[in-house]
């Protein structure tokens, strides 16, 4: 996992270099490196008022009078730091804006990638448990198309001759 981890933040790096980013070269700047969600999840306060990027999938959206809440599941990233769509994921967090978010954008399962400054842990009802959820309030972040179903990019080869009938 920590290869896999290591990898995606080459390939991020690398096109962060490149300008091939989602999110702008500021945001990006300002974030801290190497943090795993892992240790973001167990040691919040060690990170409070820093600045981490992760992604993952929306699970739910809440609006109140003094902004949002996104939930999300979190998920490695990938290509362009894309959220992949596996198994994989080391918990949830929850994204806060000071703007009313519309939850027939924020969809469940839409995949998102984000910078937030870290600012609490929150205990919230999950099912039959209360869960312990790192809060971030949104620097900035990027919304997926619906209907990507990887973050792989599509190459295609081909050699032949084709008839349409």
């Amino acid at each position: 996992m920590l290869c896999k981890r290591n990898l995606s933040l080459l390939i991020a790096a690398f096109f962060f270099m490149t300008g091939c980013s989602v999110l702008s070269k500021a945001v990006i700047e300002e974030a801290e490196p190497n943090v795993l969600f892992g240790d973001l999840q167990r040691n919040t306060e060690r990170y409070t008022g820093k600045s981490v990027l992760f992604g993952g999938t929306v699970v739910s959206v809440g609006n109140d009078s003094s902004g949002s809440w996104v939930e999300v599941l979190q998920r490695p990233l990938g290509f362009r730091m894309e959220p992949q769509l596996d198994d994989q994921t080391e918990g949830r967090f929850i994204l806060l804006s000071d703007q009313i978010v519309d939850e027939q954008i924020f969809i469940r399962g839409r995949k998102i990638t984000a910078v937030g400054r870290v600012e609490r842990k929150e205990s919230r009802p999950l099912d039959q448990t209360t869960y312990e959820y790192p809060v971030l309030s949104i620097r900035e972040y990027h919304l997926w198309p619906v209907g990507r179903r990887d973050s792989s990019p599509n190459v295609f080869f081909s050699i032949g001759i084709f008839k349409s009938f």
